[in-house]
């Protein structure tokens, strides 16, 4: 790896865990209707202003200890893991896309999904909600990239085609049978939405692997805040962020994935 490409995806990380950090106010104010320019950064709890040292990514939770400088309130360290993956998900995108210039339109719309997906997981772990915009946005990103591997690198649509029909198909299922197993709703209709989309973003052997990852993963977390006692059992799981990390690795790494899966196969 050149010098200069080390540069740029320390460029990209930096870059990422800033528009992280972003996607984490557009998520706290749109929801109770406030504007996500004014006022600057501030405290939830004290409502004090922060200064420029005390906003910085990541940096400034390491040095603060994850607390607010005036009133030592503390500050979730789902914000830190956020700005984290967004550093992490627009270096990634450069790493496997930024080399070719045939390939610069999806790594650009690679960040752009990760920047929404940074306010969907944000927004959804807060509120167990996701919005319907935000789901369109997704879905003109996935029809994007989708399309442009189709027709500049002539990649059979099939596979998203089914992908999409399945992902939306299966979650649906899995909604109404615990509807009526366990007379309420285990998925929100915006996972359902969620999966369906990804599975035209991603094709059907990487949705599988993404869903796999997610569900994993979230069943790991989960269990373990039971057994610390953080939450109860009988509390609502927010799903929508454990899926978008599985999508968001898929999508970036998919192809790479798929292509030693077939050669090892092979």
């Amino acid at each position: 790896m050149t010098t200069l490409k080390i540069i740029f995806l320390v460029f990209a990380f930096i870059l990422g865990s800033v528009f992280a950090s972003f996607a984490g106010v557009i998520a706290y104010r749109v929801p109770k209707g406030k504007s996500i320019l004014k006022p600057g950064s501030y405290c939830p709890a004290c409502n004090n202003h922060l200064k420029w040292y005390d906003n910085i990514p990541i940096l400034s939770w390491i040095i603060l200890g994850g607390k607010c400088r005036n009133c030592k309130a503390k500050i979730g360290v789902f914000s830190l893991l956020m700005e984290i993956f967004g550093g992490l998900g627009f270096a990634s995108a450069y790493f496997m896309y930024g080399d070719d210039l045939k390939k610069l339109p999806i790594m650009i719309v690679l960040m752009l999904l990760v920047f929404l997906f940074m306010i969907i997981a944000n927004i959804d772990y807060e509120t167990h909600y996701i919005y319907s915009i935000t789901l369109v946005i997704f879905a003109v990103f996935a029809l994007f990239i989708t399309l442009y591997k189709v027709f500049m690198f002539e990649v059979n649509i099939w596979p998203y085609i089914i992908g999409a029909a399945f992902g939306f198909g299966f979650f649906l299922l899995i909604k109404v049978l615990a509807k009526l197993a366990m007379k309420k709703d285990a998925l929100g209709s915006g996972d359902i939405y969620l999966v369906g989309i990804a599975g035209f973003l991603l094709g059907i052997f990487p949705l599988l692997l993404a869903i796999l990852i997610a569900t994993l993963l979230g069943s790991i977390i989960e269990v373990t805040k039971i057994k610390l006692k953080k939450q109860s059992r009988e509390s609502e799981i927010a799903f929508g962020p454990y899926l978008l990390l599985g999508i968001g690795i898929l999508a970036i790494y998919g192809d790479a994935i798929m292509d030693l899966y077939w050669k090892v196969m092979s």
